[in-house]
């Protein structure tokens, strides 16, 4: 798989009831934060657990986005 075609697809926009769930890599590219920063925040996170594994979906982390920024306003 190419990554520079994933990676072009991370961007806003993508329709809110996207059922594709993002693992740790891509949501540290959609935040642009390394992926260490991910798991060290996953209490912060909108998270979905399957056993060991990580997942979110796009539609929460671009909400956890907006409350942050309008935390900081």
């Amino acid at each position: 798989m190419d990554n520079s075609a994933s990676a072009s697809s991370l961007s806003f926009g993508t329709p809110p009831d996207d059922p594709v769930l993002l693992n740790a890599d891509e949501v540290a590219q959609i935040l642009r934060v390394p992926r260490s920063w991910v798991y060290s925040h996953l209490s912060e996170l909108p998270v979905i657990r399957l056993g060991r594994y990580v997942r979110f979906r796009r539609s929460e982390i671009e909400r956890f986005l907006e409350h942050r920024v309008g935390a900081c306003q």
